[in-house]
């Protein structure tokens, strides 16, 4: 199943050029995001990296999951904002106090 740190590892890579320093950039260790790529490409069945020189440059299918990637993102940061902005889940609690008096179907329709 496809990982959202898989995602994340390899946006990481694909906008750093590199493994190395897009381990410096996140934190973790060089064989973390390696191993990581590894996992996705195999998953996917694809590779998404080709090696030039020293760098790692995007193959066509890489770019095509690269901008997935980045809409995924995208609507992940979309539900954050939608759910911290909405209100507690808990329903509310309302009371009515009615005198003994006032006849219940007026009350209901009141209400």
């Amino acid at each position: 199943m496809i990982n959202y740190k898989h995602l994340h590892y390899f946006s990481a890579v694909a906008k750093e050029g590199g493994i190395a320093r897009a381990s410096e950039r996140l934190h973790v260790t060089p064989q973390t995001i390696s191993g990581q790529l590894a996992l996705l490409e195999d998953y996917l069945g694809v590779y998404l990296f080709a090696r030039v020189g020293r760098n790692l440059e995007l193959t066509e299918i890489g770019r095509l999951v690269l901008s997935y990637v980045d809409e995924i993102f995208s609507l992940g940061g979309e539900l954050e904002e939608v759910v911290q902005q909405r209100p507690d889940g808990r329903p509310h609690l309302f009371r009515v106090g009615v005198a003994d008096v006032v006849p219940k179907s007026i009350a209901h329709r009141v209400l």
